[in-house]
């Protein structure tokens, strides 16, 4: 397994488009939201890292994630292509063992310019704002509600293709995000702000106690009315999967989050011994 993520690892972020894809990606993120992203306060009191870095994450995850899941998509179909399954059969390491390095080694490579803009930003706001508990903020915001959500997303890029051809994927992933994690639940039945979403904040809000500053403090406190902490969209589809945020609430969806990954990992490998067999 260690070898195997070793070599995904390497050979995944050496690739240039990589970098080129993610560059510009994020460049029109921050021209895009500009104001927010520079000012990472949403209107909070000045000097409160937490929120800071709970906005900046949410900014990135916005847009960023969609190169994460397109650039994944090629590399779990990429060994049939080129003819070098036999060999790898031929190893020692088990079937299972390979996915699982492959998975992580992939994943890993691919999250690190999300991170490394992350972080920077992180560096720059504890600069700039004599704040230096910012890049310990940014670690756990990224650990809790980054890493979980590209868990998921890596594993459902790298599973997709094996059913349809790579590029058709990535169309039809760049839907799945805007429809499933972007668009207001109040303009049709959508994933957004689910428990099932990749891009909720349940831990935001229920974890970390994110609370934007135009919100009221009892935000949490009637059911049905609220999703997160803040006003919800009363009587939209699906709305049973967006309960109030709590710190359970958060917990599971930390817990859905790996589930899934591993359940769409599980029919990868269900899929390659049918395909063996």
């Amino acid at each position: 397994m260690i070898a195997a993520f070793r070599y995904e690892f390497r050979m995944q972020i050496r690739r240039p488009v990589l970098w080129i894809v993610y560059g510009l990606t994020f460049a029109v993120t921050v021209v895009t939201l500009y104001p927010a992203y520079v000012d990472l306060q949403r209107g909070s009191d000045r000097g409160d890292p937490t929120t800071a870095m709970i906005v900046s994450a949410d900014l990135l995850m916005t847009l960023l994630p969609i190169v994460y899941g397109c650039l994944l998509a090629d590399r779990l179909v990429r060994d049939r292509r080129l003819g070098v399954v036999g060999v790898l059969d031929s190893t020692p390491t088990g079937h299972t063992i390979r996915l699982i390095g492959k998975y992580l080694g992939a994943c890993a490579a691919t999250a690190v310019p999300l991170a490394l803009a992350y972080f920077g930003r992180a560096v720059v706001y504890a600069i700039v704002e004599g704040e230096p508990s910012a890049p310990g903020w940014a670690t756990a915001v990224f650990v809790t509600t980054i890493v979980p959500a590209l868990l998921f997303v890596g594993a459902l890029a790298l599973a997709g293709p094996l059913l349809m051809p790579p590029m058709l994927f990535q169309v039809l992933f760049v839907v799945y995000w805007f429809w499933g994690n972007l668009i207001p639940p109040r303009m049709m039945p959508t994933l957004a702000d689910t428990v099932l979403s990749p891009n909720s904040q349940y831990v935001a809000y229920g974890l970390l106690g994110y609370r934007p500053a135009q919100q009221p403090p009892d935000v949490l406190l009637e059911p049905g009315y609220y999703t997160y902490g803040g006003p919800t969209f009363g009587g939209a589809a699906l709305d049973f999967l967006r309960p109030m945020a709590s710190v359970p609430v958060a917990l599971l969806w930390i817990g859905v989050m790996l589930v899934l990954a591993v359940f769409v990992l599980s029919l990868a490998r269900l899929h390659a011994i049918r395909t063996e067999s």
